[in-house]
């Protein structure tokens, strides 16, 4: 050797080396990798699936309570319960069916007329009597516009007019006498809820190796030999 070393070393070397260690060395790198990893990440993705499903198309529900309550000769009335309890609409829009039920009043009316439009398209007058409290009577109705509209015109008294045409209208008399306008849809749009993408991240490593190079040194000694022979004798 051209000199003496600053310690002893682990057993004497006959000069500098003319070319790499055959080694790897003997502690970790100083820096970080340049370059990527050459495996997928172990962590979940960070965002939500980005492709909800699809919604199916609108189709028609029945709602029994869907009747609305326009107005009425009695101006304490609160239409609570409805007297119109729908059961049936046509895909269409064109035709309802609906019960009567008599929770107008407490106790027996003497005389209940509904009037309505029927299938065909004319005004109905139908005659009801003697309507006990929460007794039930079917109808089915045609539409116009997907909404029909129903007058219940009742009689508490002893006497209301013979002609059918005549009970379905408001009498000169109005003693003993009510009427309730309610309008009826048709078609009542219900649609399904949809199933939406996921709101968190994925539970397993991402398909790919990452982008860059890692954040620290290594964790032991590099895996080749150096790149060029050592300056001196160790």
């Amino acid at each position: 050797t051209s000199g003496p070393t600053s310690g002893p070393t682990s057993g004497p070397t006959a000069g500098p080396t003319s070319g790499p260690t055959a080694g790897p060395t003997s502690g970790p790198t100083s820096a970080p990798t340049s370059g990527p990893t050459t495996g997928p990440t172990s962590a979940p993705t960070s965002s939500p699936t980005g492709s909800p499903t699809t919604s199916p198309a609108p189709t028609n529900c029945v709602d029994p309570n869907g009747a609305k309550f326009v107005e009425s000769t009695d101006p304490t009335y609160s239409a609570d319960p409805l007297p119109i309890v729908i059961t049936f609409e046509s895909d269409d829009g064109t035709s309802v069916d609906f019960n009567f039920v008599q929770t107008i009043v407490d106790g027996t009316i003497t005389r209940v007329f509904i009037k309505y439009r029927s299938q065909d398209g004319n005004d109905e007058c139908e005659e009801l009597a003697e309507v006990t409290e929460n007794a039930s009577f079917p109808f089915s109705a045609s539409c116009v516009q997907g909404v029909t509209s129903v007058v219940i015109y009742v009689y508490t008294g002893t006497s209301w007019p013979e002609e059918l045409c005549e009970a379905c209208q408001i009498p000169s008399n109005t003693d003993n006498f009510e009427a309730f306008v309610f309008e009826v849809p048709c078609e009542t749009e219900c649609i399904d809820p949809t199933a939406s993408p996921t709101t968190s991240p994925t539970a397993g490593p991402t398909s790919g190796p990452t982008a860059g190079p890692t954040s620290g040194p290594t964790s032991g000694p590099t895996s080749g030999p150096t790149a060029g022979p050592t300056s001196g004798p160790t």
